[in-house]
């Protein structure tokens, strides 16, 4: 029995591939010799900087409607989502602040 990776001419391999318009990144962990079938694992990853920038988008986007509709309740919407962006930018900091000095004494202890 011939496989389809012998009809494709597919090399063996193994890497390490990040698509920036998603947070995971995908390792090939194996291949079946038989069949061809590729294995994969999959790590999913939080991007703090692309959700601020998608909550900050919704912020904007919700100002032009406001700006378009004098809705009231798309106001306190905005207010909301302004709120939360605000929040957001504090947890971020907070939690880069964090893993700066968590980085810097395991630094330190590393040299002792």
């Amino acid at each position: 029995m011939i496989s389809l990776k012998d009809i494709y001419n597919v090399k063996e391999s193994t890497f390490i591939r990040l698509n920036e318009d998603q947070d995971f990144t995908t390792k090939q962990t194996g291949i079946d010799p038989e069949t061809g079938r590729i294995s994969w694992d999959v790590d999913y990853k939080t991007d703090f900087d692309r959700t601020y920038k998608e909550i900050d988008e919704a912020v904007k986007r919700l100002q032009d409607l406001v700006a378009q509709e004098k809705d009231p309740e798309a106001r306190e919407l905005l207010i909301m989502a302004k709120n939360l962006r605000n929040k957001f930018s504090r947890y971020k900091r907070r939690k880069s602040w964090v893993n700066h000095l968590t980085y810097t004494i395991g630094k330190l202890n590393k040299k002792d």
